[in-house]
């Protein structure tokens, strides 16, 4: 029977930490990255986790992109009141907006307290889901 000696802690952080940037490294590379003129005039939009200012219901639909690359991350800030909130158990559903206008729908983890008629601010993973129906996931809801 031979002792082998276990990985001392620093040894596993850094193994774990070679690991991490293994992985962001291969998702960055699979990743189109828009150029930032993509961004003119949709103040709205951003890059992956980066600040936007959030636009009202009432001027999304100019700032709306005609396409995203499908292999690209874009942001998307929103700000308007909540029109409907549900649960399955898992996941919230918080959309705000309301016919004929686009309406935005945030996929998220908790609603933190928000209730109909609420002003809140949705940002997240735009995905276009037709003409009037956008999805922001993963996203995060908050009061105004």
């Amino acid at each position: 029977m031979t002792n082998r000696a276990r990985p001392t802690l620093p040894t596993a952080q850094i193994l774990a930490a070679a690991v991490a940037s293994m992985v962001a490294a291969t998702n960055a590379a699979g990743q189109t990255v828009l150029p930032d003129s993509f961004f003119a005039g949709r103040p709205a939009f951003s890059h992956a986790e980066q600040p936007a200012s959030p636009a009202s219901c009432g001027d999304i639909a100019s700032q709306l992109p005609g396409s995203v690359p499908r292999d690209s991350r874009v942001d998307m800030a929103m700000i308007g009141a909540v029109t409907l909130i549900q649960t399955d158990g898992a996941l919230w559903y918080v959309a705000v907006c309301s016919d004929p206008g686009v309406r935005v729908l945030c996929v998220t983890y908790s609603a933190n307290d928000l209730k109909l008629g609420d002003r809140a601010v949705l940002r997240g993973g735009y995905s276009r889901q037709g003409s009037r129906h956008v999805m922001l996931d993963p996203c995060l809801a908050s009061a105004e």
